[in-house]
């Protein structure tokens, strides 16, 4: 293969996740240099902190950089020459992120240099997206030499930066050395309003005039904008900017808990947006008094988040999301206790094109209903079910009886592992014994049933999953959970909580999911054995919490450090390894990075 061009050997290498790709680029120099290829830097974004003594490292300037992220280093070592000089080297530059980056505008002569920004309006042609966030240094002078020499610039966020939001938002107040304004932003806004298509406000005090002068300017055609936990924003502030711009094809105002006050708001958004597609609402506690039905009025709809809020009636999201509703890709429920079963099982038939689905907290979606979206949501890549209280093992391993019904739980499970809670039985409070020996017989029928190869719709048959998470649905047990997370592609794993996952459970679960490269069974009961199985089966490992897992012990860790060869993050807190074991690692193993916190007594 040494011997094929460069091209060719990145063309293969294209079709490598970008673990695998790293780990190819290691075998010689001719490999190493067709990953450096531009299309395969395109959506690797570097996280760098710049030489304090202006030495530039070749080998991260040889991979043509498209996205830096500078946000990290948040040291006095971040100057303006080193910044620069990374820059100049850098013409393919498609994201910049300067992020908590205030030791650069503190002086407030960032930039000021005419010369620096010549060469840099030449470099950064194909700049295209600016992040700005948390900045509280940042002048009006700062911000304008900052973006003179972005000229084709077409995102820019500046979430959580401080911004004067004066009562002239028309005009154009004097620019200032000391304060940044939002006239100053109107300002260039309207200069590049033919090309900027992104706008994150996130985090800011912009009021409803602001958002209605953003939205008014001439030739302005957004695609996207971000107003996440903006205090001061209502539904009149949203209504002015959706009349005005038509175009948004993503919308976020999550945490906005003044929203939500007129009954027609999700009318309101349907009629003006017809091109909307991505619309996230999560913490907007009061969305559950608009009328909810409206959602079936959106056509390109594909991606909806109405996360924490309560008292959402079943009847209206069945209207809204099922009946002819929009056809969705991503839906997040979570923490929502309120949402009916009924609406879980109308949704699996009517939305089967799922790909992303999270039912956190939904504490009403029975083992049926699970079953439900198990047989239609096949396209399913990642599942969130945390918290689920009423799924068991019959749920995941796909086992209906023949009246329909699934057996009553026997509460054998509930408080696991809980200190309050007695292990013995009680010769007082007695389990009903009909119950037990009706689900004792149902797991047979199942053991049976696999046994026998007959068809199940268990969980396994979502054979594109990625992400699983399961944390702390303590009515599932080895025999589900050994049985049904077989899968090709999973890549990340939560199983936090559950106090009955063994030794036996995580070597199972690791020989048939080789691919995991993220495990976390933080309060288990797993011991130094079951690290081990870990390590050994699942070569792409990176990231391990094995927090509060009291049987893990320093030769476990040394173990686990040892063996997966990639793992680069590994959380043993609140377990029996020492913090002598952590620093003798630490000494040995530079590029993992281990989390300790010691019990307090």
């Amino acid at each position: 293969m040494n011997y094929l061009p460069s091209e060719l050997i990145s063309h293969i290498m294209g079709y490598l996740n970008f673990n695998d790709r790293k780990e190819a680029s290691l075998v010689n120099k001719a490999w190493y240099l067709a990953y450096l290829h531009p299309s395969l830097q395109r959506n690797v974004v570097v996280k760098c902190k710049p030489p304090e003594k202006g030495s530039l490292p070749q080998g991260l300037l040889r991979r043509r950089l498209t996205h830096i992220d500078f946000g990290e280093g948040r040291s006095e070592s971040i100057n303006e020459d080193s910044l620069l000089q990374i820059l100049k080297e850098c013409p393919g530059l498609m994201e910049l992120d300067l992020s908590g980056c205030n030791h650069l505008f503190f002086s407030g002569r960032f930039l000021e240099r005419e010369s620096d920004r010549h060469i840099l309006r030449k470099t950064l042609l194909n700049l295209k997206e600016l992040k700005l966030t948390g900045l509280r240094q940042m002048t009006d002078m700062t911000f304008l030499r900052l973006v003179s020499v972005c000229e084709n610039l077409e995102r820019i966020s500046l979430a959580s930066t401080n911004i004067i939001f004066g009562n002239q938002l028309s005009g154009l107040n004097q620019i200032s050395p000391v304060i940044f304004q939002f006239s100053t932003f109107l300002k260039f806004v309207k200069d590049i309003a033919g090309q900027i298509k992104s706008i994150d406000l996130s985090y800011t005090t912009v009021p409803n005039d602001a958002l209605d002068a953003l939205a008014s300017i001439k030739g302005l055609v957004l695609d996207e904008i971000v107003l996440k936990n903006c205090s001061e924003l209502n539904d009149k502030g949203v209504k002015l900017l959706v009349t005005k711009q038509h175009s948004l094809k993503i919308l976020d105002i999550s945490e906005c808990r003044e929203l939500g006050t007129t009954k027609a708001f999700f009318a309101t958004l349907a009629n003006n947006l017809p091109e909307l597609h991505t619309l996230l609402m999560r913490k907007c506690v009061k969305m559950s008094q608009c009328d909810i039905s409206s959602l079936a009025d959106f056509k390109s709809l594909t991606t909806f988040d109405l996360g924490e809020v309560n008292n959402l009636t079943g009847n209206d999201l069945v209207k809204g999301l099922c009946s002819k509703g929009p056809k969705l890709k991503s839906l997040s429920f979570p923490f929502c206790p309120d949402v009916p079963n009924d609406f879980f099982i109308q949704l699996s038939s009517s939305n089967y094109l799922l790909t992303y689905l999270d039912l956190s907290s939904c504490h009403q979606l029975s083992d049926y209903a699970l079953q439900a979206i198990l047989r239609s949501m096949t396209l399913l890549q990642s599942l969130k079910l945390p918290y689920c209280r009423e799924i068991s093992d019959f749920g995941i391993l796909g086992y209906i009886p023949e009246q329909g019904v699934i057996p009553a739980h026997t509460f054998d499970f509930d408080h696991v592992g809980c200190p309050c809670t007695r292990e013995r039985d009680s010769k007082i409070f007695r389990k009903p014994v009909d119950i037990r020996k009706e689900e004792k017989a149902c797991m047979s029928i199942v053991k049976k049933s696999m046994e026998s190869g007959q068809p199940l719709h268990m969980l396994s048959n979502l054979s594109k999953l990625e992400n699983l998470d399961l944390s702390f649905t303590i009515r599932i047990t080895h025999v589900g959970l050994s049985q049904a997370i077989r899968f090709k592609h999973l890549r990340v794993l939560s199983l936090n909580g559950m106090a009955r996952v063994v030794d036996d459970t995580l070597a199972i679960i690791a020989h048939h999911n080789a691919n995991l490269e993220e495990v976390n069974v933080r309060g288990s009961k797993i011991t130094d054995k079951g690290a081990s199985e870990l390590a050994m089966h699942c070569p792409n490992l990176t990231r391990l919490d094995v927090s509060q897992c009291e049987g893990l012990t320093n030769a476990g860790f040394e173990l686990l450090a040892t063996k997966a060869k990639r793992l680069r993050y590994l959380d043993v807190s609140y377990t029996s390894v020492t913090q002598e074991g952590v620093k003798n690692i630490e000494s040995k193993f530079l590029s993992l990075k281990v989390l300790s916190r010691p019990y307090l007594y």
